[in-house]
């Protein structure tokens, strides 16, 4: 069956797009201008264009008109990576280690703490009751000024409560390291990935369209010293500037090239 008029020109605009007749931070023909082009009426061209701005391939600004997005470099997270930075710089965590590593440049921003009341997929996932209070430590991390990725970790208040990570400050040591300190050193963790859509906050905070799908990498933490978790890590990045990636078995030693984090952070 043929595509309708407005999925070829999507299809066309795209394949422009993506090969850099139109490249990064141009901006693209008038609605007029691409009714002209390809014969077809101004609603026809607004249902094509929606299409590619829900992809994230064409915004739209107020006196600027439509435009190419500035590109984004993808980073690939090698999720397999033990945590903590190991090896690479003293007094960084891992995130901020990882992104010097692969020569770019990190921030950490709005960097919180609270004690809540957990939903129900978090407290299952930590195996305490919705009624136990959580330490919540919350940030936003940027790589050459753009977001990447949101981060949000749980502690049970029976191991947080009178530390470091229930208080306001910054570790610059590191949360695994603390909790090592208090005697729940981690010897492993289980990891769970999802997809799903953005929510309208993400939307506005990752400046993504609507079809951008976002990654969600949730890490269970666990001590030899406690049953249950130690820690419970939600890790949000969306999928047109993020890789997730795992090496399993005797798989060879990776050597870092340009835009890989080589740990979890």
């Amino acid at each position: 069956m043929r595509p309708v008029r407005h999925q070829e020109i999507a299809e066309d605009l795209r394949k422009k797009i993506n090969s850099g007749e139109y490249r990064s931070g141009m901006q693209l023909p008038t609605e007029s201008e691409l009714e002209t082009e390809y014969g077809a009426s101004r609603n026809t061209v607004r249902v094509a264009v929606a299409a590619l701005m829900n992809e994230g391939l064409i915004q739209v600004n107020r006196g600027r008109g439509m435009y190419v997005p500035d590109s984004l470099i993808p980073f690939t997270v090698l999720l397999s990576e033990e945590e903590g930075g190991r090896g690479l710089r003293p007094g960084l965590d891992s995130y901020r280690a990882g992104v010097l590593v692969a020569g770019r440049r990190p921030d950490v921003r709005n960097f919180t703490t609270r004690i809540e009341y957990p939903d129900t997929e978090i407290a299952g996932l930590l195996e305490v009751g919705e009624r136990d209070q959580v330490a919540v430590r919350s940030s936003e991390r940027y790589i050459d000024d753009s977001p990447y990725s949101t981060q949000r970790s749980y502690y049970p208040m029976d191991i947080a409560r009178g530390t470091e990570l229930e208080g306001p400050d910054k570790i610059n040591r590191g949360t695994i390291e603390v909790l090592r300190e208090l005697g729940f050193e981690q010897v492993s963790h289980r990891d769970t990935v999802k997809a799903r859509m953005p929510t309208p906050e993400e939307r506005a905070f990752f400046r993504i369209g609507l079809g951008v799908p976002m990654f969600v990498v949730s890490r269970i933490a666990y001590s030899a010293a406690r049953e249950s978790p130690v820690r419970l890590t939600v890790t949000v990045y969306p999928a047109d500037r993020n890789r997730l990636s795992y090496d399993g078995g005797d798989a060879p030693a990776r050597r870092l090239t340009e835009g890989e984090i080589p740990v979890f952070g």
